[in-house]
């Protein structure tokens, strides 16, 4: 099984935001494979907010386009595991058929530990 997790820069931490991760921790079941860039994460992100922190209205098929890039490196994973995910990411996600599985802090703070307990969930499910 294909997993991916959302990193922090250090590519280990687990990243809440999804969409603003910096970047994703790859795993063929527990073992670690790579890293792959976000480039709409946490640096790149743009909000469209103004100085009063209202956001701007950006057309919905074009910020779903561009997650649909984002996650393009993305395609072939089975699952993706994630404390929190937009609209916009979720489908983006799931146009290519990466099934998202919430987990909680309690699941870890640590890419492989994080992959770890999934794996062992599974195979008692």
């Amino acid at each position: 099984m294909r997993i991916a997790v959302p990193v922090d820069n250090d590519k280990e931490t687990i990243f809440k935001r999804t969409g603003q991760a910096p970047f994703f921790a790859i795993f063929e079941d527990s073992v670690f494979q790579t890293v792959i860039a976000n480039a709409h994460g946490k640096d790149g992100h743009n909000h469209h907010d103004d100085e009063h922190g209202h956001e701007h209205a950006e057309d919905d098929a074009e910020h779903l386009g561009h997650h649909k890039k984002d996650v393009a490196g993305l395609a072939g994973c089975d699952v993706i595991l994630v404390q929190m995910v937009g609209e916009h990411m979720r489908e983006a996600l799931e146009s290519f058929n990466i099934k998202i599985k919430k987990i909680r802090e309690k699941d870890g703070h640590i890419a492989s530990e994080v992959v770890k307990n999934f794996l062992a969930k599974s195979e008692v499910i």
